[in-house]
């Protein structure tokens, strides 16, 4: 079949305006962004806002909310889209949990808790980014401010655009705070104060009975869940030693349900927390020894291979005081609170697990986190 001049015409006009709207989608297509770290600044005087920045390029830093009763906390989306975070009100003092799209910047309300007089805070990602748990403290005004009890709420349906806003549990007498969620989405986590311990809530039980699961931890602290959230790490307070009182940290078995130190030596103040290595294999720890050989002032950065049961000192200086430590995705650094005792403000620090070398990323800065490389699509 044979084309003619006008249909040729039309023909060679169809494909241009095609070409024309391939580019066009091209050109406003959001870039995609790199890896990078979020905090908290400044801290030393506030209000204080959510930054990234990317490892290895201090000129990227960027301030990413411009709250002016300042930000509690944060959470970065699993996705590296948006960031949840803790919003101060300037006016009733309450805290919202609001919403930031970090592709064009625009900010929305997740929860009204001014309209609930409460505090919402510790916004914590479903990995799969269609749900979010929080804490939220709601104030009984014929009691006072201060008799607000903690609570654990989810937020699902975020990747729907029909969020519904819950209780974990429906009870008055089930309290919650600092949740924290397993890899795979199965388990959720958190500190329950009446009880004094972690409770962690398994979404999809072989066995009903095994829904919740309740580990012993007296140091006000949830812990981290390994990625498959078969096992919990957190801490509790021991009496005695060197160390007249010391934090020690514990491994709960959720599956077969032991319970057992994780470094029965009793020779070093732990931190509170560890941070579990995307492998699963592998946990970032605070340790602060007592001995004269190796006495430190603070507690500094080790890892500890779980199977070969071997520690391995990653940062020790004893000019600083380390904490918050997180690893990226994908294993290949981590971030690190440093605070120098020769004086300043607390600084965040990226390591790198293949060379060794340790940076300074952002001064006068706290609270560090991952913001996940994102495609702009």
């Amino acid at each position: 079949m044979r084309l003619s001049r006008f249909d040729l015409t039309i023909l060679i006009a169809a494909l241009v305006i095609i070409g024309l709207i391939a580019l066009s989608v091209l050109l406003l297509r959001p870039p995609d962004q790199p890896l990078r770290v979020a905090y908290l600044a400044p801290a030393s005087s506030g209000p204080q806002n959510v930054w990234t920045v990317i490892p290895g390029d201090p000129d990227s830093a960027a301030q990413v909310t411009r709250s002016p009763g300042g930000v509690f906390d944060y959470a970065a989306s699993p996705d590296g889209r948006r960031i949840a975070y803790a919003e101060r009100d300037v006016t009733t003092g309450r805290v919202n949990l609001m919403l930031v799209d970090l592709y064009d910047g625009t900010t929305r309300t997740l929860v009204d808790c001014v309209a609930l007089n409460a505090d919402c805070t510790t916004p914590a990602w479903k990995p799969d980014g269609s749900a979010l748990a929080y804490m939220r403290r709601t104030y009984d005004p014929a009691f006072g401010t201060g008799s607000g009890v903690p609570k654990i709420f989810i937020i699902d349906g975020l990747n729907t655009g029909q969020p519904r806003d819950y209780p974990l549990f429906n009870d008055n007498q089930t309290t919650g705070s600092q949740p924290v969620w397993s890899a795979n989405g199965r388990r959720l986590a958190f500190y329950e104060s009446t009880a004094g311990g972690v409770l962690v809530f398994d979404f999809n039980p072989a066995d009903e009975a095994d829904r919740i699961k309740f580990v012993p931890a007296d140091n006000g602290m949830t812990g981290a869940l390994s990625p498959d959230g078969e096992t919990l790490i957190t801490s509790t307070l021991v009496m005695g030693g060197e160390i007249t009182v010391r934090s020690q940290l514990i491994v709960a078995e959720l599956v077969d349900n032991t319970l057992r130190d994780l470094f029965p030596d009793g020779q070093s103040n732990d931190g509170v927390s560890a941070a579990w290595h995307p492998d699963g294999r592998r946990i970032a720890v605070l340790r602060q020894y007592a001995d004269d050989e190796r006495g430190t002032r603070g507690q500094q950065v080790y890892l500890y291979d779980l199977v070969s049961e071997s520690l391995t000192p990653l940062i020790v200086d004893d000019t600083f005081n380390h904490g918050a430590l997180s690893f990226s995705p994908d294993g290949s650094m981590l971030v690190v609170q440093r605070f120098d005792y020769g004086g300043g403000q607390p600084g965040i620090w990226v390591y790198e697990m293949a060379t060794g070398a340790l940076y300074e990323v952002a001064s006068n800065a706290y609270l560090p986190g991952w913001v996940p490389a994102s495609a702009g699509g």
